[in-house]
């Protein structure tokens, strides 16, 4: 029997009462750990403590560990808590069914069950209704996966947590007692979460109808009617577009694991038809529902029992409200293994999306559940006007609507045409005139801004007539002779084209602007341009629903007392988006004292992204305790995006060992920036045996940065072979995980892109990673056309910014792509990466492969690293230069073709080359600048020449140069009784140059020189 260790204390025999009438039994207690990973005991009874129980053996048993974090529905665990004591004090079974989260309580080694059910009241204030549970068994299926061994107070006694049998199995102590007792040793199985198994009964709810795919009618699903034409159908034959296989490439990945697909775009550019074919093409097998936006879809999850089932969900932001698409309930619609299809407006995407965060960031960021639905969808954006090939197979069709598209202007997208949308355009921006219906365009105009609020589609007529003044106003008054207002109304709802109308009526006596007039108006123009009238009338207006969206809407707008009252009611009826996004707001004008109070009040209720914001506000001000007790509290509870901030907390208390730790186990979660910091740490650790181990591991797994950084150390092995395949592979898994819709997946195949050479490629993934929300701190900055030294260089921000454009373009003129000072294999046509190694008052600034052996950093701790067997590569070259009718001997080198030199003088950085002027080696070495005249005869003991049949070479300092030499160049230098040493970063690492080349290099700005006399050991 297997219990928790707390109840037993130090004693080693226990008496175990047995409900239902079996009895006390005397146990003994042959296995006890109770520490902070651990709370177990294993009893041995003298007798068995159920009736049959000797029929079973150890063997029997299944151990479960579960694999992955996903959630596990349906696990149960049966005690005897103190809530299910009878009136007279008799204890009875509870049975506790919910999912387990493996994700949750990482770092304390447990597992979380969510209790399924209503939460019991408790007997008292101070117990727990659970109380009693320790020691029950915790099972999935047939599987044993845990020990419930206590209740987090802070979920409201929502969930328990369980010690996982695999933390037991782990600890060779217990096995040794269950062999010794039972004659055999426990074996672990993996426990993966199954899809759920079809059921012979559906469960259909009427709020929830559900339909095959096959058989579903397109125009229910948002698919726009195009203008009639006799023979033909409503809608068009669908016209392929170019994002249809990557459509289909999600939707089968989403088959087997659930999940949530989301196209963006404009409106009327064939988002909601694109992906309707690609359901019909991928899940036609499936079942469909397609639920109104204004009912409560938190019950869909158990609305139909069998598997293969999707939910439509065009127009997205009509479903993102508290009854609607929930982070919880995206969560329970994934593990059910549904698939949810969305569309959503570019320019709601735009407002939630912009919830941006640097992958090293730990500050506050607006945590909307909208932000958080949309940031775990895989999403595909599609372009409003039609490339090339689309128009291609268009142009095959024999529908004369899909001609007359194509003949059209191609400032609008074909699907735009077919909706009438720059038709129904063109009739409102022409009404306002004389003889026209000014009027009318004028409540068209303010449905319009109403609607770019995000206020909802359905608009009161009142709130429309009175702002339409406004409108017509602007637009020329009573000097347009405006129509009567009737005239007016019954103009804006007039069908074209036998399509739509600009207003549509909707219930009610309330109006929706035809979609695609709100999308041109929100691509011509900004938020902040809306009025402030229509605001005033938004708060009057909106619905609850809708207050987080136009929150949103109007901090983006810049009208932030506007964003903070659309928050309020909510925040005072204590809903969690409402406080917790009232907080960000106030956050983001530094009111810091009002912003924790609304996390805070959300935190007490439980909400986890509030409790990490408590956290990001204690780092920004400085309070690295209080940040660390936040954190540590979030991640407890189940917040993966604390774990990388907790991470920098301990780094920046010093406690790098900490810090590494906390990524170690953020990247086992799988979480990307923790996996990015901990592929930093691996790569920078290369020469430890257990982090080239550790890297390989998850080199070897789908964590790109690792398999990057692995690639580098492949190469410091001189093993590049290997390396290039694990190259490969990070590119290929970071694409994969970038086209189904993970940011930092599009941010590495970028950087891996880049690192190969591919400029066009590494863009198009920056250009994604960015329009998803990452605040990527590198950029690859390009020379100038026929600019010597770098096409490209990688540099962070910070250089950027420390140094300024000029240097840095001059930095790239005065290194060349030599070997990477890290592995010292090529760079070739790669980006370099630039590493500046900052010496108070002079710096270092250094080339590496882009990733693979650093990443473009500005080190200005005291701690340098610096490869064992990699230097800085240099070349020379022999020659006799003509001086004054006379040819002199001189040997040219570029001592540093990888390296620049930095000066700090009066708080500017300037940039040389490691010999050029201002810099420490040219002053140590007497070089003076060429430009000057040829420097003078000058014996120097720390310099000297050397002359040898065939070679010339220069010892200077702890520096070495030679270069071949033929007979004339040796005769010279033994006729001069030494020769110019003449250093410049123009020469060029490959190959000789001409005689025309030289004298360029000759004549470049940090070209020095100086005389080096023979050295006596050589002779004359």
């Amino acid at each position: 029997m297997i219990t928790s260790a707390h109840l037993f204390e130090e004693s080693r025999v226990a008496n175990i009462a047995v409900p239902g009438g079996l009895g006390v039994h005397e146990c003994r207690i042959i296995w006890r750990r109770h520490d902070e990973t651990c709370d177990a005991a294993l009893l041995e009874a003298s007798s068995d403590l159920i009736h049959g129980a000797s029929d079973y053996s150890v063997e029997a048993i299944r151990w479960g560990k579960i694999s992955g974090i996903s959630a596990l529905n349906g696990c149960e665990a049966i005690g005897y808590p103190q809530i299910s004591l009878s009136e007279k004090g008799e204890p009875d079974t509870e049975q506790i069914v919910g999912t387990v989260k493996p994700g949750s309580s990482i770092f304390r080694g447990r597992y979380v069950l969510d209790n399924t059910h209503s939460v019991p009241a408790p007997r008292n204030a101070v117990q727990s209704p659970w109380q009693g549970m320790s020691g029950a068994a915790l099972f999935f299926d047939e599987y044993l996966i845990g020990i419930i061994s206590g209740d987090p107070t802070q979920w409201g006694n929502s969930r328990v947590e369980a010690i996982p049998v695999a933390t037991l199995l782990d600890d060779a102590d217990f096995c040794d007692a269950v062999q010794r007792s039972a004659g055999s040793r426990p074996r672990m199985l993996e426990v993966e979460r199954q899809r759920s198994q079809s059921d012979d009964i559906a469960d259909d709810s009427p709020l929830f109808p559900w339909q095959p795919v096959s058989e579903t009618d397109p125009i229910a699903f948002g698919i726009h009617r195009v203008p009639s034409s006799p023979d033909f159908p409503d809608i068009v034959e669908y016209l392929p577009r170019s994002i249809d296989s990557h459509l289909d490439a999600i939707l089968q990945s989403l088959e087997e694991t659930g999940g949530m697909l989301l196209l963006t775009g404009d409106s009327a550019s064939g988002k909601s038809r694109a992906l309707y074919e690609s359901m019909r093409r991928n899940l036609a097998n499936w079942e469909v529902c397609n639920p109104d936006p204004d009912i409560d879809i938190t019950n869909l999850p158990t609305s139909a029992r069998r598997e293969r089932k999707a939910v439509w969900l065009d127009d997205l932001h009509s479903y993102l409200h508290a009854t609607g698409l929930t982070p919880a309930l995206l969560d329970s619609l994934t593990n059910s293994n549904f698939i949810i299809l969305a569309t959503l407006r570019t320019e709601f995407y735009d407002h939630y999306a912009g919830e941006k965060g640097s992958l090293r960031d730990a500050g506050p960021r607006i945590p909307s559940s909208p932000g958080r639905v949309i940031r775990a969808a895989h999403h595909v954006a599609l372009e409003r006007i039609w490339d090339e090939h689309e128009r291609e197979f268009a142009a095959r069709s024999s529908d004369p609507r899909v001609s007359d598209a194509l003949n059209s202007d191609r400032t609008y997208g074909l699907a735009e045409y077919l909706a009438a949308g720059p038709q129904v355009l063109r009739a409102w921006k022409s009404a306002s005139r004389v003889n026209g219906n000014p009027r009318g365009a004028a409540l068209v105009a303010a449905a319009v801004d109403l609607a770019r609020t995000g206020v909802g589609t359905s608009i009161p007529s009142s709130s429309i007539e009175r702002l339409h003044e406004r409108y017509l106003a602007n637009a020329g008054g009573p000097a347009l002779r405006p129509e009567e207002l009737d005239e007016a109304w019954q103009w804006a709802g007039e069908i074209i084209l036998g399509v739509t109308s600009p207003l549509i009526p909707s219930t009610h006596g309330t109006w929706k602007p035809f979609d695609y007039l709100v999308s041109n108006s929100a691509r011509e123009s900004h938020p902040r341009d809306i009025p402030d009238e229509i605001w005033n009338e938004v708060l009057q207006i909106v619905d609850d629903s809708r207050r987080i969206l136009v929150s949103n809407v109007a901090k983006f707008a810049g009208k932030l007392d506007t964003a903070k009252s659309a928050l309020l009611p909510l925040a005072e009826a204590d809903v969690l988006d409402g406080l917790v996004n009232l907080g960000a707001v106030l956050a983001f004008e530094k009111d810091y004292a009002g912003a924790r109070n609304f996390f805070s009040r959300a935190s007490t209720l439980g909400d986890t992204t509030a409790t990490h914001n408590l956290g990001s506000l204690a780092y920004i001000q400085g309070d690295l305790e209080q940040a660390r007790a936040w954190y540590t509290s979030a991640i407890e509870n189940g917040e993966k995006q604390s774990i990388a901030a907790l991470g920098l907390v301990h780094e920046k208390l010093g406690d790098q060992e900490g810090a590494i730790a906390i990524w170690r186990r953020g990247t086992e979660a799988g979480d990307p920036t923790s996996a990015f910091h901990y592929s930093e740490w691996l790569g920078s650790k290369w020469q430890s045996d257990e982090a080239k181990q550790a890297l390989k591991v998850a080199a070897d797994g789908d964590v790109p940065f690792a398999a990057l950084s692995y690639a580098g150390l492949l190469l410091k092995k001189h093993d590049h072979v290997t390396a290039n395949s694990y190259l490969t592979k990070a590119y290929e898994t970071a694409q994969k995980q970038g086209y189904l819709g993970d940011t930092v997946g599009c941010l590495i195949a970028g950087v891996t892109a880049y690192a190969m050479g591919d400029m066009t490629a590494g863009r198009e993934w920056w250009n994604v990673a960015e329009e998803r929300g990452a605040d990527i701190e590198w950029l690859v900055y390009d020379a100038e056309p026929l600019s010597p030294g770098l096409s490209h260089l990688a540099i962070n921000r910070d250089i950027f910014e420390r140094l300024g454009e000029e240097q840095v373009r001059l930095i790239m003129q005065l290194v060349w792509a030599g070997d990477c000072l890290d592995c010292g294999y090529p760079l070739r046509d790669g980006v370099p990466a630039l590493y500046i190694d900052d010496n108070y008052n002079w710096g270092a600034a250094k080339l590496f492969h882009f990733g693979l052996c650093r990443f473009p950093r500005w080190n200005d701790s005291a701690l340098q690293t610096f490869s064992k067997d990699v230097g800085i590569s240099w070349k020379s070259l022999a020659l006799g230069i003509p001086i004054e009718q006379e040819l002199v001997p001189a040997l040219l080198v570029n001592p540093s073709i990888e390296a620049a030199h930095l000066v700090l003088e009066d708080n500017a950085w300037f940039a040389t080359s490691e010999c050029g002027p201002r810099s420490a080696s040219s002053k140590h070495l007497g070089l003076t600048p060429l430009w000057q005249g040829v420097p003078l005869e000058a014996p120097d003991n720390h310099v000297a020449a050397f002359v040898a049949d065939g070679e010339i070479a220069v010892q200077a300092l702890v520096n070495a140069w030679s270069a071949p030499a033929d007979d004339r160049v040796v005769s010279l230098v033994r006729q001069y009784g030494g020769l110019l040493l003449i250093t410049s970063s123009a020469f060029a690492p490959r190959g000789d140059p001409d005689e025309e080349e030289v004298q360029m290099v000759l004549q470049s700005w940090d070209t020095m020189a100086r005389w080096v006399t023979l050295h006596p050991s050589a002779g004359t």
